[in-house]
């Protein structure tokens, strides 16, 4: 990504640190942000599936998988902290899981099988009273607990929830950075771009794909864990729903496929739009900013939003 790039994205991280303080800690506001934040980490995600050649539609799967892995946490009395990484590593044993089961799937058939797999979910959940609540869900998760020890007040009211889906976004973005760096990132090309062909040379594509899958299942499930002690409910159509399966997929795309920042910075803009502006206003229409974006990338802009920068290269932007 280039200098004019970076620049553009530390001034967004800059307005997202004050935004607390700017809105007067507006509970409604910054619950809409930090959903949207949680979208961008989810996206990430996602894309760094796609990466390594492998597609999703079942993501709702692995977020559902840790929102429910961390609720039952919490209400067995676990630190929020402990119930929402013991829900990522649910979602990643999730995720290992599907991909284990689908190694011999590509392309539409591994995408139906993920689709699949996330209904075969949201059906255990409504199924599994006694576990999961049934269709009724689970009520009374504890909050986030306040950090007492900051010299200020930053994580009053939903501050906490909203600073901590910041910190889930940044750290994804990094490891994924981090990733198109290594030698993981180049084997997630060679996978991606002639799976025989790196067979060929020492590269075995199923530890690959699964460690792909198992990474994006894990920060999958961190976004629902942290979702569902923002809510402080889960019930099996809240996160198993084909809304964190299909979003994350046009998010992704219309940002720009494998790269760096274009999926973050595309789910906000789509989401706020959609929750300020359209929702208040014309609700019937709300979801037409993902529609809109979806078309656009079929139709114009088949690099998503990072291919009209200039020098632009895939992994980089």
């Amino acid at each position: 990504m280039g200098r004019r790039g970076w620049i553009g994205a530390g001034l967004v991280a800059a307005a997202l640190l004050v935004l607390p303080p700017l809105t007067g800690f507006h509970p409604y506001y910054l619950y809409l942000v930090s959903t949207a934040l949680l979208f961008g980490t989810v996206a990430t995600s996602w894309n760094l599936l796609a990466y390594a050649g492998q597609i999703s539609f079942g993501h709702a799967a692995f977020f559902g998988l840790g929102g429910y892995g961390a609720a039952l946490a919490s209400l067995g009395g676990l630190s929020p902290w402990v119930a929402i990484a013991l829900g990522g590593a649910v979602g990643a044993v999730g995720a290992a899981g599907i991909s284990l089961a689908s190694a011999r799937l590509r392309g539409a058939y591994l995408a139906l099988a993920t689709l699949a797999y996330a209904e075969i979910w949201r059906g255990i959940a409504h199924n599994w009273t006694a576990v999961s609540g049934g269709g009724a869900g689970l009520i009374g998760i504890p909050p986030l607990p306040t950090l007492a020890w900051l010299p200020v007040d930053f994580t009053r009211g939903r501050a906490g929830s909203y600073y901590l889906s910041l910190a889930f976004l940044v750290v994804v973005i990094a490891v994924f950075g981090g990733i198109l760096r290594s030698r993981v990132g180049l084997a997630f090309a060679a996978v991606r771009e002639e799976e025989e062909r790196a067979s060929l040379l020492g590269v075995r594509a199923l530890p690959w794909k699964v460690l792909a899958f198992a990474l994006s299942g894990l920060f999958s499930g961190l976004a629902g864990g942290l979702y569902v002690h923002m809510v402080r409910v889960v019930e099996p159509d809240l996160v198993f729903n084909r809304y964190f399966s299909i979003l994350p997929l046009v998010m992704a795309t219309f940002g720009g496929l494998h790269t760096l920042l274009g999926p973050a910075m595309a789910a906000l803009g789509l989401y706020l739009v959609s929750e300020l502006l359209l929702h208040p206003y014309v609700p019937a229409f709300h979801q037409l900013p993902y529609a809109l974006a979806l078309i656009a990338v079929v139709l114009y802009l088949p690099g998503g939003l990072a291919g009209l920068l200039p020098g632009k290269r895939s992994g980089a932007a």
